[in-house]
């Protein structure tokens, strides 16, 4: 049976009371009482709804829901687009052109290929090392693979996310509400170069609210500092926020950008 109506409707059944349904607006929907016939219940009463559509309707309500919330997402997302282009010589990376010079490398390519196939059962992950490593590189990769999944994702370095912000002052199609509210929403935000920006109270406070309301939903970070410079440019309570379900990937100082060039 695909239903208990489909199965109420092939035994016999009391009704025990018929009404006009509030919920749904359907006439004469039936209460009834059956009584199991065969198998391990048998001789037990179930009671049932015949003719209700609040069921169907609530689904329909949810799907639409859904539906709305997605198509309000991909819009803000379109209207973003142009804030989270990836830079030129990144425009390219993918996990097949990564190239592997070390053991930390083929590590961290590893990571990020197991936290696409986890995803979105994941943490945070935050790659560090010196310029020229490929963090960039394997965190667009996460981007891509994701988005071709069907997750909306941005990738944004830290100093362009400032300037982005800034500039919505005097910009009427986008407002800094909702370039804050897209990093809290995406599925997966990238924030490349963290720590390269120059540090003053408001650029903090923006990163901390970015952070903090993204408590539980993965983030994945790039930075050139040591775990201690960081933690000096952010401060006790972000780097305490980026820290928390953060797997730490630190990639040796072989200049990867000259070994593509």
């Amino acid at each position: 049976m695909d239903s208990l109506k489909d199965f109420l409707e092939e035994i016999n059944f009391k009704v025990l009371e018929v009404y006009d349904c509030e919920g749904c607006g359907e006439k004469k929907v039936r209460k009834v009482e059956a009584v199991i016939h065969a198998g391990p219940r048998k001789g037990e009463k179930e009671i049932g709804v015949l003719g209700c559509k609040c069921a169907d309707k609530e689904l329909a309500r949810q799907r639409t829901v859904e539906v709305n919330k997605r198509q309000a997402a991909k819009n803000l997302m379109n209207k973003f687009a142009k804030y989270s282009l990836i830079n030129e010589s990144l425009e390219s990376a993918s996990f097949e052109n990564y190239e592997t010079t070390n053991d930390a490398q083929s590590q961290a390519k590893s990571v990020a290929v197991n936290y696409v196939k986890d995803f979105p059962d994941v943490g945070n992950l935050l790659f560090s090392g010196n310029y020229g490593t490929g963090k960039s590189h394997l965190s667009v990769s996460i981007t891509k693979a994701l988005i071709n999944n069907g997750h909306n994702c941005i990738f944004i370095s830290f100093p362009k996310l400032i300037t982005k912000i800034k500039d919505s002052f005097n910009n009427d199609s986008v407002s800094e509400d909702e370039i804050i509210r897209l990093m809290k929403q995406v599925d997966l935000l990238v924030i490349d170069d963290l720590g390269a920006e120059h540090k003053t109270p408001w650029t903090t406070s923006r990163l901390f609210e970015i952070i903090d309301d993204r408590a539980g939903k993965p983030t994945v970070f790039t930075t050139n500092l040591e775990a201690a410079e960081l933690k000096d440019w952010v401060g006790d309570r972000i780097f305490s926020r980026i820290m928390n379900d953060t797997q730490r990937v630190k990639l040796d100082s072989f200049d990867y950008r000259r070994l593509k060039k």
